[in-house]
This record gives C-alpha cells, sequence and structure tokens, in this order.
C-alpha cells in the first residue's frame, strides 16, 4: 500500500511539474525571445519484492530549453546582414533623391545657366539678357551649396548616429557580462542546470547586439558566452567587458570614428567594423556620402576653373579683360582646407602643407595620403585612397616651399618640423562643391568679346583671307596694358611665299617686332597659322635703360662721353637634363662695363640654346626753349644735329625731310627729321611723336646718345620709355579714375597702391584727401610716389589710361649749358634672351642693374592665333588689333558655351555626364541595397520562422499537452485515493 501511495504521489507531483511548465509555456507565448521548456520523465528504480520487479513510480528528470544553437546563429547573422542593408538603403534613398530630384539637382541648373548664356550670345548687346546668365549662374551655385550641405548635414546625422550605436554596444556588452556571471554562478548552484530564463535574456540581448554590428560567438565552460567584433576585438569576455566608442576622426575631425577601449589601451576599429546598422552607416559614409561629396566637388571645379579660364580670355561691355566669372578655386583659404593633418601627429603641430588644383580636368573622386614613412623625417610617400596605390616616394630636402604634382593638383609643402610617422589626409574636392560661389556680379563684367580683330588692307592685290584669330592667353606682353594690344600687329607680304610680321604702334612708319619676326614661309592655296607655336621657350628681358643720376656736362673746347650706365654683370646659363633632372650651367659671361645691349645681346647668342635680342627705347617729353632765345636750341642724337638748317644739295636726309628747323624746335620736326635721317635710318632708328611725347626706338639694341646746346632755358625731359603701373590692394575706388576729373579720398578706404622697383623690391603708399581735378588728381599721385621712399633720378610723370590704370615713369631733365658747353645724356637698351625648353638663365651674386638677381622668365608666346589662307601678293597686308567692339561681339561668348557639350572631366565626360555619372552610381548603389535589404529581410524572415518553429510556442501543442497532464494528474490523484482507500480498510479491519 506504501508503494502505491509512493508511485501516487510521485506521479502526482511529476505532472503538477509539467503542468507548471506547460502553463509557463503558454503565459510567455507572446515574449520575445523566449524558448519553450519541455519536460523530460523517467521511471524510478524498480524494487524486488517476492522475487518480482515492482516499479516505484515516475521522476521529473529535467526542465529542457528547446534550442537549437545552428539556427540561433544563422538569426544573428541574419540580423545583421539586413539591418546592414537597411542603414545603407535608408542613407543611400535620401541622397538619390536629392541628386536626381529636378528641384534639387544640379542638372537642370547646368542647363538653365546654358540656356541664359547663349541667349547672351546670340544678342550681345543686352545687358538684360546678361543679367539673366548672372542670376542663373547664381542659381546653380545654390543648387550645388544645397547639395553640399545636405551632404554634410548627413554627415553630421550619420556621426550622431555612430555615437548613439557605439554606447548602446557598450551597454549591451555590460549586461552579458552580468549574465554571463549570473549564469555561470545558477549553473554551478542548479548541479549544472543551466537557468533557461537567463540563457533566453543574454540570447535576446545578442540578437539585439547584432542589429547593430556583426558579432563573433566562442562558448567557453560553464555555459559562458566571449563575443568578439570587427577583427577579434574581444567585446565580452566572461564577466568582464570592454567600451565601444566615438571620437573624433584621427585623419578628418569632421566626422567620427568608432574607437575600442581595452583597460587604458585604444584602438581605432573603423575599418574592421561589420555588419549591423553601425557596418550599414560606414557602408553608406564610403560608397555613397564620400563619393558624392568628392564627385560634386570635383565637378565644381571643372565648372569653375573651365569656365574662369575661357571667361579670362574674353573682354567684358566696357572692353575690359575678362576676370574670373566664378570665384578664384585657388584662393589661399581653399588651398589649405584641401590638407588635414592626423590627429596623432607628434608635437609642435606646425606644419604646413597647400594643395593648389592646377588642372581640374585631370583630378580623380579619391582622397590621397601622405606618410612619413623613416627612417628619417624626411621621406614620405604619397597614396591614393581609392585604390591603395603608391603614387610617389619623395624626400623633403628642408628648403621650403617644395612641392609635387599628382593627378591634376600640386601639393606643396611650405613649413613645419615634419617627422617620422606624421601622416596628412588629402581631400582636393571634398568641400569644393560648397566653395563654388560666382566672382562677377554686374552685367557689364561678363566678357562675351574677344579680345582681338583682324581687318584686311583694302588694296591688297591677292584673295588671301585673315580668320578672326583664337586667344589662348592674355597673360603675355600683348595684352599687358588694359584696352590695347602692345604692340598691334602688321602683317606685311614680302613676296607670295614670305611675311614679315611688324610693330604697327605707328601705322604710318611700322618696325620689327622685339624680337623681330622676319621672313616667314608661307605656302599659298592653303591655312597657314601665321605667328609661331609655343616651343616650351622661355623669354628673359633686362631692365632697361638706367637713367644717371644727372647729364654728363662738356665743356667747349674738350669731349666727354657720356656712359649708359650698365655695370658688368655675371650671367650664368644652365641645363638641366630632363632624363635625370642634372643641372649643368655654361661659362659664366661677364658683360663690360657700360657694354650695349646689342653687345650683350651678341654675346648671349653665342651660347647653346640660347637667342637674344635688343632694343633701345627713349621718351623724350616736355621741350621748352628759353624765353630769352639767346642761343640757337641744337639737339644731337648719336651725332647727328637734328636742329641744323641744310643748303638745297644737302645728302643727310631724304627729300621729304623737314627743311626749315621752327622756332622753337617741337617734337613733331625732331620726329621727322630722325626718320628722314640717312645715317640713323642705316643705324635701326625711328622715332614717333604725339606733339606731346617722342618716343625713339634704336631697333639694334645701341646705345641713344643725346646732346643738348643752347641756353639755360632749353631743356627737355627724357625718360627710358618703361611705365610702372600701380596696382590697388585696399579698397578700390568706387569708379575708375581718370585724369580729366578730380576724386575724393577721404570717402571709404583706406586706398593703398603698391610698385615694384626690381632693384628697390615692393612700395606702397596711400592715397587721401580730395582732388579737384584731373590735374590736382596727377599732382597728388606724383606727391606720394615721391614721398613713399622711391629712389629715382629726375623727376616723376604720371599717366592714367582711359580705363583708369595708373601709370608712371621715371624721367631726367636736361638742360642747357649755355655758352660754355653742352650737357650729354647716353640711354642703354632692353636685352630679351629666347632660352630653349630645358635651359635657364641666372645672375651670380652679387647682380647689378642689368638683370633681376633672381630673374623669372615668361612663355615665348603671343597669346593668340590667326590663320591666312588663299594666294597673297607682294605688298598685300593684315592687321591684328585690339578688338574696341566688345558690345557687339560674343566670339568668346560662343567658346564658353561650347564648354557644355566639351569633355572637360577627365577628357570623358562633359559637364552634364559627370554629374548624370555620379546620379548614376549613387542609384546603382541605392537600388543594390534595396534589393539586398529585400532578399535579406526575407532571409531573416526565414531565420526567425525556424527558430520560432524549434523554439517557439504553439498554443495548440500546449493545450493538447496541458490537457494530457491534467488527465494524468487527475489519475494519478486517484492512485492516490486508492491507496487511502486500501488503508481505510485495513484499519477497520483490525477494529
Amino acid at each position: 500500500m506504501g508503494n502505491i501511495l509512493d508511485i501516487g504521489i510521485s506521479g502526482l507531483r511529476a505532472q503538477q511539474t509539467a503542468l507548471t511548465i506547460t502553463g509557463n509555456n503558454i503565459t510567455n507565448a507572446g515574449t520575445e525571445g523566449y524558448s519553450r521548456q519541455e519536460v523530460s520523465f523517467s521511471e524510478n528504480n524498480p524494487q524486488l519484492r517476492n522475487g518480482i520487479w515492482v516499479g516505484s513510480g515516475v521522476n521529473v528528470d529535467s526542465v529542457r530549453r528547446v534550442y537549437d544553437q545552428f539556427l540561433t546563429e544563422q538569426l544573428r547573422r541574419d540580423t545583421s546582414t539586413f539591418n546592414e542593408f537597411n542603414a545603407l538603403a535608408v542613407n543611400a534613398e535620401q541622397i538619390n533623391s536629392l541628386l536626381a530630384d529636378s528641384g534639387t539637382g544640379v542638372q537642370p541648373g547646368l542647363e538653365n545657366m546654358f540656356g541664359a548664356l547663349q541667349a547672351t550670345v546670340d544678342d550681345p548687346s543686352s545687358l538684360p539678357a546678361r543679367e539673366v546668365l548672372i542670376s542663373e549662374a547664381n542659381g546653380l551655385v545654390d543648387r550645388f551649396s544645397a547639395i553640399s550641405d545636405r551632404l554634410f548635414e548627413q554627415n553630421d546625422i550619420i556621426n550622431g548616429q555612430m555615437e548613439v550605436i557605439a554606447g548602446e554596444i557598450t551597454t549591451i556588452a555590460e549586461s552579458i557580462a552580468e549574465l554571463n556571471e549570473q549564469i555561470q554562478f545558477a549553473s554551478a548552484s542548479a548541479q549544472g542546470i543551466e537557468p533557461s530564463e537567463l540563457l533566453d535574456q543574454r540570447d535576446r540581448l545578442l540578437k539585439e547586439l547584432s542589429e547593430y554590428v556583426q558579432v563573433n560567438i566562442v562558448e567557453q565552460d560553464d555555459s559562458v558566452f566571449n563575443v568578439f567584433i570587427g577583427n577579434g576585438q574581444a567585446l565580452v569576455v566572461g564577466n568582464e567587458f570592454n567600451e565601444v566608442f566615438t571620437d573624433v576622426g584621427a585623419k578628418d575631425p569632421s566626422r567620427v570614428d568608432i574607437y575600442f577601449r581595452k583597460g587604458t589601451a585604444v584602438q581605432n576599429v573603423t575599418r574592421e567594423i561589420t555588419g549591423g546598422q553601425l557596418g550599414g552607416i560606414l557602408d553608406f559614409r564610403d560608397q555613397v556620402l564620400d563619393p558624392s561629396l568628392n564627385q560634386l566637388g570635383r565637378l565644381g571645379l571643372v565648372i569653375a576653373q573651365t569656365m574662369n579660364d575661357q571667361h579670362k580670355l574674353g573682354v567684358d561691355y566696357d572692353g575690359i579683360k575678362g576676370e574670373n566669372f566664378f570665384t578664384d578655386i585657388n584662393e589661399p583659404t581653399k588651398t589649405y582646407q584641401r590638407v588635414l593633418g592626423d590627429r596623432n601627429n607628434a608635437d609642435p603641430d606646425d606644419r604646413v602643407i597647400a594643395v593648389e588644383i592646377k588642372d581640374a580636368t585631370q583630378l580623380t573622386t579619391s582622397d590621397y595620403e601622405i606618410r612619413f614613412v623613416g627612417p628619417d623625417d624626411y621621406t614620405y610617400r604619397v597614396f591614393r585612397n581609392d585604390t591603395g596605390e603608391l603614387l610617389q616616394t619623395n624626400a623633403l630636402s628642408g628648403a621650403f616651399p617644395e612641392s609635387i604634382e599628382i593627378d591634376g593638383m600640386e601639393i606643396r609643402f611650405e613649413a613645419g618640423t615634419f617627422q617620422q610617422n606624421d601622416r596628412f589626409l588629402i581631400s582636393p574636392t571634398r568641400r569644393e562643391s560648397q566653395n563654388l560661389d560666382m566672382n562677377i556680379t554686374r552685367a557689364e563684367q561678363v566678357a562675351l568679346a574677344s579680345p582681338i580683330s583682324t581687318d584686311t588692307a583694302i588694296g591688297n592685290r591677292g584673295n588671301a583671307t585673315i580668320d578672326q584669330g583664337q586667344v589662348y592667353d592674355l597673360g603675355t606682353s600683348y595684352f599687358s596694358e588694359e584696352g590695347e594690344m602692345t604692340p598691334p600687329l602688321l602683317i606685311r607680304f614680302t613676296s607670295p611665299t614670305t611675311y614679315d610680321v611688324l610693330d604697327n604702334t605707328d601705322p604710318g612708319n611700322p618696325i620689327p617686332l622685339f624680337p623681330p619676326l622676319m621672313n616667314q614661309t608661307f605656302t599659298p592655296g592653303i591655312s597657314n597659322s601665321i605667328l609661331p607655336e609655343d616651343e616650351g621657350k622661355t623669354a628673359f628681358t633686362s631692365f632697361g635703360g638706367v637713367l644717371p643720376v644727372s647729364p654728363t656736362y662738356q665743356q667747349n673746347g674738350t669731349s666727354v662721353d657720356s656712359v649708359n650706365g650698365f655695370f658688368p654683370e655675371r650671367i650664368d646659363i644652365g641645363f638641366t637634363n630632363p632624363n635625370n633632372g642634372l643641372t649643368a650651367n655654361q661659362r659664366t659671361l661677364i658683360t663690360p662695363l657700360n657694354a650695349t645691349a646689342r653687345e650683350i645681346a651678341e654675346s648671349l647668342s653665342k651660347r647653346d640654346g640660347v637667342e637674344a635680342s635688343a632694343r633701345t627705347t627713349v621718351e623724350i617729353t616736355d621741350l621748352e626753349t628759353d624765353s630769352i632765345n639767346f642761343l640757337d636750341t641744337e639737339f644731337t642724337l648719336n651725332g647727328v644735329v637734328l636742329t641744323q638748317t641744310l643748303g638745297p644739295n644737302q645728302n643727310q636726309y631724304d627729300a621729304n625731310y623737314p627743311a626749315e628747323a621752327p622756332d622753337p624746335v617741337t617734337l613733331n620736326f625732331l620726329a621727322d627729321r630722325i626718320n628722314a635721317n640717312y645715317e640713323l635710318q642705316d643705324a635701326g632708328i625711328v622715332a614717333r611723336s604725339d606733339g606731346g611725347k617722342l618716343t625713339i626706338i634704336d631697333l639694334n639694341g645701341d646705345d641713344l646718345d643725346f646732346e643738348l646746346r643752347g641756353d639755360a632755358g632749353d631743356s627737355f625731359r627724357i625718360g627710358n620709355g618703361i611705365d610702372i603701373p600701380l596696382t590697388a590692394t585696399a579698397m578700390e575706388t568706387e569708379d575708375p579714375l581718370s585724369k580729366y576729373e578730380g576724386y575724393d579720398f577721404s570717402e571709404g578706404g583706406p586706398y593703398i597702391y603698391e610698385f615694384s622697383d626690381p632693384s628697390q623690391g615692393t612700395i606702397s603708399f596711400e592715397m587721401t584727401g580730395t582732388f579737384e581735378t584731373g590735374d590736382d588728381l596727377l599732382a597728388g599721385f606724383r606727391q606720394a610716389i615721391e614721398n613713399s621712399g622711391y629712389v629715382f633720378s629726375g623727376n616723376v610723370d604720371v599717366d592714367i589710361s582711359e580705363k583708369g590704370q595708373v601709370t608712371f615713369q621715371p624721367r631726367l631733365e636736361v638742360n642747357g649749358a649755355g655758352t660754355v658747353g653742352s650737357n650729354k645724356v647716353s640711354i642703354g637698351g632692353q636685352v630679351k634672351v629666347i632660352v630653349d625648353e630645358h635651359y635657364d638663365l641666372n645672375i651670380a651674386p652679387p647682380g647689378n642693374n642689368l638683370f633681376p638677381t633672381d630673374p623669372v622668365g615668361e612663355p615665348v608666346a603671343f597669346g593668340f592665333h590667326v590663320n591666312i589662307d588663299g594666294i597673297a601678293e607682294v605688298g598685300d597686308e593684315f592687321t591684328v588689333d585690339f578688338n574696341s567692339d566688345g558690345t557687339s561681339d560674343s566670339r568668346n561668348g560662343v567658346e564658353m558655351a561650347a564648354l557644355q557639350s566639351t569633355k572637360t572631366v577627365k577628357g570623358q565626360s562633359s559637364y552634364s555626364d559627370s554629374y548624370a555619372r555620379l546620379v548614376e552610381v549613387v542609384g546603382s548603389v541605392t537600388s543594390r541595397a534595396q534589393i539586398n535589404r529585400d532578399s535579406s529581410e526575407v532571409l531573416l524572415r526565414n531565420s526567425q520562422t525556424a527558430v520560432d518553429a524549434t523554439s517557439g510556442v504553439n498554443l495548440d501543442e500546449e493545450a493538447a499537452a496541458l490537457i494530457k497532464y491534467e488527465l494524468a494528474y487527475n489519475a494519478s490523484a486517484q492512485v492516490i485515493q486508492v491507496a487511502r482507500d486500501i488503508f481505510d480498510t485495513l484499519i477497520s479491519t483490525f477494529r
């Protein structure tokens, strides 16, 4: 009976436990992450009675959590994958719609701007059309700015998202570590039986963690999980956890990086993080955000530079050379923004690197990195980030600035103590879409016209025609004067197959160019390029004539020579071997004291790779005659007395010379005498006069020697013909200055002007006060220059051009000496040295007054092309001059409009093609992310279904089990009742 009771009680207890577990399953059917539990029964050991083994009831063997480790791990992987693609897709969708939308995208802005440009080309005289162009260009700038601002806002948003996620990862890691400890303790307390609820909690945390980042789980003894992220970084080990946090990026402070802290050690793990929302955000940054910023920035740079370059080849509505259409892409602040030093670079933080865009059309969309790799502090390497390619290995010499050129940009090391392990991020395009802005603001500033015009002489006998010409560089000397071509050109055919190109400054007396361009070959019947191509040659020009402190006095009866004042100078001609970079100098040329420019040029021309020519220019002004007029004025040039009166049989002048010397002598008379004199003609000396200034030129570069005899009041002023321009460096005047009107410098300001002198450097002064008339204004500038500290001979002549350009030229006054003698002045010439490619000219110390100490050459080029086609005859002439009709000409506008379809981006894409490519790439990444998200969502759903099918609660099954266990429980209770009845019967039997 006792056994029956024990059996009943054991059954009652076992079924009660089963009912409890089943009820717990039912009540947790909606609990996320709950794993169904099952009761496992086993029979108690039987007892041997009367030779028979009799059962002794049932025992609850275990309560097992229904769990499949493989399915759970698969669920975590699918969760991580889905969240990664979802984060990428959600962020990419925003950028894709931003770039492709007609209301915000760049493409409509480009079309509107070029549509307005075409309208101005069709009607260049219309100022309203030009206003519309500026408005549409501003609209394009606004679109670039809006997209850029949105992209940088998105960068800030994901910075915040990454910070929150990193904090959540650390919090979860701490909770998992605590659960590991609790599970370990609970298992030990229950003789190894695992606590199902704690295990479920940990699995839920691990699933939540996999939403943020991909995790790897390694199980150790006692059901403890170790959790690893990234490239094996231990987030949780046993009951200890490590911290994940964000901080300012090591390379770029505008974005955060992911850091892993273990004890005191901190590691940047941004590149190792994959999967989950965090991996998706990093994918978005690498695959969408950075490429969008870089490609948009490159497009902005290409548009700005190509439009600026072409716009500067034209002249505006007022006939002034075009300036930048958009702001300069190489403003100093922009060049420094393109370089970011690594936060781990050693102190002191004094390195200065600038990046100047040389050719935006050759830029890539990649960032670059400079690494000082050691073993010293000078050796560095340049890597391209998108491919990891090593582009250059180089070393600093320490002689700053030093530069290298890569992919259309110049990286310039300017200062600082560079050290081993230094790193610098080069982002040539990242911020450039923000920097795009308009430079011109007025309709009159739009430079639609070409600066040159060509013409054909009416009397030409041949049928040759000249085209309109094409300008490629306004930085040459031919365009050094605003509103002029200096000099204008005359193309004169000396035969049907040869021609000369002449200086047409004085159309009545054209002279050879400096250097000359004579006897050029022409092929009849085809188009001939008249001006030489740029052959890589470089020109160096000397200072020009030196004004003496005072004229040289010559007493009657003596002979005293005046000198040109040129000191000896040591000139080196060097050749740099293009194959190995080594430079070799020819024997130093030492010029003699007072050598003529012609002699110096001849000596230089004997050197390899050098072609030199010389020319002497002198300007005479303010020719005055003494009021007493006791002595006749005698003006002598190179030994020729120009003021003498000759008889009818003279043989010194040609037939049309002015025979009678006027009283007083005029500059026009002197010019006519010079041009008519046989001896001066043979010497290559010509002259021209506008009545107020006599310009005398020795085409061969010999000295021009002047002698003046006459009364003390007879005088003239002499200069070397080189005007020095003034540049406004602070506030510009509200209206262009004029020599016919005064100006009030007390309004606004400061009005700072500066000029450069080869021997004295840069000199500046400030204009203040009010000047009522143009003469007052000229006198004010003259006084300011004289008080600026500038050292010069004689006096200063100031002039203001029609365009408002202020120039001055020192002039020496030469007077008659009365009856006792005469005064002499000799002016030397200018030397132009043209060296072949790879050759250079240098002045050995200490230098003197011929060339600058550090001469800077300029390319040998006209800056424009002209072509003549057809058949020419002897004497046919064509002219090239400055285009004075800037209001109705749109040739430069046509060239600007052509940029819309020109493949300016890497020589492969137009502006629109490049932007379309950006939209296409972002759209492709977005589409791929959406597809991957959708497919990974299906996999995640399947994994969840599989886990639910295995570990989840099925209410139908649990209800059936509940009934089963309830019936078993009732039956066990009935067994106990039977045992009781038997017990009662036995008791009653013995009463």
